[in-house]
């Protein structure tokens, strides 16, 4: 076996084990990758003697640890993330468009949550501790860390 072709298992092994820390979970790759490489390194001490073997298996065992290394740095996963400051909230529109005690429609049935009609608009709303069912009428009784929390109005 010539020396680019144990080269070639040592890179594709690297990869594999890459792929397998941070996109394949499982573990399966990286067991492919890591016999690859060993059996790389076996076959450069069987082939080409001890000095070989010793270089193939240094080389080896420090590019593995700059390349995992290299991919636990921050500034190498900043270029996939996001780059700006998440200052938003959810749900937050639907809190000014109605207040304590509002009365409205069920549009679908609640349990625990569902979507309700406040004259015209369109808002998910959550009941306390029953099911209501679809076109009941209902009444805003809290408003709970974005959360509007309803009640069904007893006919």
């Amino acid at each position: 076996m010539s020396i680019s072709v144990l080269i070639l298992f040592i890179i594709i092994g690297l990869i594999l084990i890459i792929l397998d820390l941070f996109f394949i979970p499982g573990g399966v790759v990286a067991f492919i990758g890591l016999a690859l490489v060993i059996y790389a390194d076996y076959r450069s001490f069987k082939e080409y003697g001890t000095t070989t073997g010793l270089l193939f298996s240094g080389v080896s065992g420090i590019a593995s640890i700059l390349l995992i290394a290299q991919f636990f740095r921050p500034s190498f996963w900043n270029r996939f993330g996001p780059k700006g400051e998440i200052n938003s909230r959810v749900n937050t529109s639907d809190l000014e468009k109605v207040t304590l005690g509002d009365h409205g429609i069920a549009v679908g049935a609640i349990r625990p949550s569902g979507y309700a009609r406040f004259g015209n608009e369109l808002i998910e709303v959550h009941a306390k501790h029953e099911m209501i069912s679809p076109h009941s009428e209902i009444e805003i009784i809290a408003i709970e860390s974005n959360k509007i929390i309803v009640k069904q109005i007893e006919a």
